[in-house]
């Protein structure tokens, strides 16, 4: 059609100018100027074993010798909550939180995509089911070393119930997690940002309040050489509020785990912006909140999200970050 509107020559110098200025257009897409780089991984729907997108993610080969950040894609027909697997540059393991007790299966066969034998340490942000319940499947079937969780026994929900037998039963260890707190794992430096010292378990005057739990959920600030992760669990806007005036330019971070998420309870003006990560995960299969990712793309914040993209992997070789998505 083209070709007929104008003549030969014409249409080669159009169609010249017009590939270039497309090439240009898809190099500005993707390019971030920062040492913080992102790329994408063209792949097919999730759940699809054999898809281009899910092998690059789950290709452990590949990115040895790297920090390693995996959230994973749970399936389910209600929000499945967070599942993320870290693994050292030297090949040590950890987790933090493991989706719904449904969903362990799930998370158990993602590890073993991995080879993923051991747990080297278990974090669990809180007690709700979608954080805490996959640990029961990934307990029985994996060698878990340690966990780390808050003080905020819930014996009245059955998901904490199952699992904590479970941890009891294998002689898990467990320790309480508070602010001020720090621990390693290889190289990597775990900082707890909240919840607030000598606050649990007697601040939650009522468990079945969403935001009381929520509010006070382990925030962790994870250090690799010269990148910052900031893991936030389900924390609202109030306690966003409290970190900003308690830590200030401190929360600043690479990658950013969106807060509650992506739900609007969350992710509030003064909060993101300080953090003012490069690259921000919404862990949720359910996810519709498309106003947080437009406005997180305003300010040339790099969003993926679970429900979207499939599995995520984040790699960092201590300097630069690379996104891999599923789809």
């Amino acid at each position: 059609m083209l070709m007929n509107m104008v003549s030969g020559k014409t249409a080669f110098k159009f169609l010249t100018v017009f590939l270039i200025a497309s090439l240009l257009v898809a190099a500005a897409c993707t390019e971030i100027k920062t040492n913080t780089q992102v790329f994408a991984a063209a792949a097919e729907p999730a759940g699809t074993g054999s898809s281009p997108g899910l092998k690059e993610v789950f290709d452990s080969d590949k990115y040895k010798g790297l920090l390693t950040v995996r959230y994973l894609h749970l399936s389910a027909d209600v929000a499945a909550g967070d599942a993320i697997v870290i693994q050292t540059p030297d090949g040590k393991t950890a987790m933090i939180d493991s989706g719904l007790m449904n969903t362990g299966s799930q998370v158990v066969d993602y590890l073993d995509k991995l080879g993923i034998n051991t747990i080297d340490m278990a974090i669990n942000t809180h007690p709700h089911p979608d954080h805490i319940g996959g640990f029961g499947d990934v307990a029985l079937y994996k060698d878990i070393k340690k966990v780390y969780m808050e003080n905020l026994p819930a014996p009245q929900w059955v998901a904490y119930s199952k699992v904590m037998n479970i941890f009891q039963e294998k002689n898990i260890p467990y320790e309480f997690l508070e602010e001020g707190d720090t621990f390693q794992l290889g190289d990597l430096k775990f900082e707890v940002l909240s919840p607030q010292k000598g606050a649990l378990p007697n601040v939650i005057e009522n468990l079945n309040d969403d935001a009381e739990v929520n509010n006070n959920s382990l925030v962790i600030r994870m250090t690799y050489k010269e990148n910052t992760f900031l893991f936030t669990a389900d924390i609202y806007k109030s306690k966003e509020t409290e970190l900003v005036k308690k830590y200030g330019a401190r929360l600043k971070a690479d990658v950013m785990h969106v807060p509650h998420h992506g739900w609007r309870t969350s992710s509030s003006p003064d909060f993101i912006p300080l953090v003012s990560p490069k690259v921000a995960v919404v862990s949720n299969n359910l996810f519709d909140n498309t106003k947080l990712v437009q406005r997180f793309d305003k300010q040339n914040i790099k969003t993926v999200v679970t429900g979207t993209n499939g599995n995520i992997l984040i790699t960092s070789n201590g300097k630069n970050v690379n996104v891999i998505t599923e789809k």
